[in-house]
């Protein structure tokens, strides 16, 4: 089974793979931005905080990574953010049943905000998948995040997705395969 990522940084992947957040370089603005993505859930804008209230949230997240199931169309869409990442970012994949059989993801989580977004905005729906087989594959809606009561979230709160978490915090190059290449697009503008 391929998952999908969207990444800006594949000249850098490519080279020295996919890493999560526990094996980054935790002085970076790019780690810090990151985690502030979690300050209204975590409570807290201090990265300390961030940190652990994110480990407290699933065993392994720091070493997780975030992954999709298919690859959004390329079309226009009125949420800036999904916009902008549609027609910018590249896209990479995994082959899941690989990345389990070598040893490196040792756990996957579904998050799911869909119905939960709009009753509690802090809480993270998340919960274990036991099973590969339970990975659901249903098409998603990309264009739900346009809808008004989702628009001022991420369009991730409408897109069913998976942490994967890793043995080791990162996945080698040599698992990673280019689906979407943006960076001539990136460079034009």
């Amino acid at each position: 089974m391929k998952v999908y990522l969207y990444t800006y940084a594949y000249e850098k992947i490519k080279n020295e793979g996919y890493k999560s957040r526990e094996v980054s370089d935790k002085t970076s603005d790019d780690y810090k931005k990151a985690l502030l993505t979690h300050r209204r859930s975590a409570g807290s804008e201090n990265i300390n905080d961030i940190e652990v209230y994110l480990e407290q949230t699933f065993k392994g997240r720091m070493r997780s990574i975030c992954v999709v199931t298919e690859i959004a169309p390329i079309e226009e869409y009125k949420h800036p953010y999904l916009n902008n990442l549609v027609h910018n970012a590249d896209v990479i994949s995994f082959d899941l049943d690989t990345l389990i059989k070598d040893g490196i993801v040792e756990a996957i989580y579904c998050k799911d905000l869909r119905e939960t977004i709009l009753a509690n905005p802090s809480f993270e729906n998340i919960y274990k998948i036991d099973n590969i087989k339970d990975i659901d594959l249903t098409p998603h809606d990309w264009h739900l995040c346009e809808n008004d009561e989702y628009i001022k979230y991420s369009p991730w709160a409408t897109i069913k997705h998976y942490f994967l978490v890793l043995t080791k915090g990162y996945i080698p190059a040599n698992y990673i395969t280019l689906e979407v290449d943006n960076s001539t697009v990136r460079k034009a503008e």
